[in-house]
């Protein structure tokens, strides 16, 4: 028997605080991408290097980006308080929740702190106009699983 869970139900939230007591959802959300971390390789070869393999050590992790794409309707869930959070200075906290229980208070969650580096606009002639948005993680990302 396989496992598997079903992305519907996921969201996208930001907040100035860790706290996340007044946390804004963004909305209309059709998928999310990321994080995607990666660690930096340092070659430490020489000329002592055995039969002339080279030799890394991990360096710094990157805790890499997350990306959503959304249905646009203007609403200040979406495109307002993403335009408001693109242009602060700071970064702001924001939590990736997972649709992998049946309770709010049970669902997995991933917490970490990013600022906006991208929002963009589609509007085609022929179907919905979305909106993208990524975001760049900064420090150290918090998975939590309340199962």
């Amino acid at each position: 028997m396989s496992d598997g869970i079903h992305g519907h139900g996921a969201s996208l939230k930001v907040c100035d605080t860790t706290a996340f007591t007044t946390v804004t959802t963004v909305g209309n959300i059709t998928s999310i991408g990321g994080p995607n971390q990666a660690r930096d390789t340092i070659e430490k070869s020489s000329m002592d290097s055995t039969n002339k393999w080279r030799e890394f050590i991990g360096g710094m992790i990157d805790a890499g980006e997350v990306s959503a794409d959304i249905n646009y309707d203007g609403s200040s869930g979406g495109d307002a308080n993403l335009l408001d959070a693109l242009k602060t200075n700071g970064t702001q906290y924001w939590k990736i929740t997972f649709n992998d229980h049946t309770t709010e208070a049970s669902k997995s969650n991933f917490y970490c702190k990013g600022f906006i580096t991208g929002l963009g606009h589609a509007i085609p002639f022929d179907d919905k106009i979305t909106q993208s948005v990524t975001i760049k993680l900064s420090g150290t990302p918090v998975y939590t699983d309340l199962a």
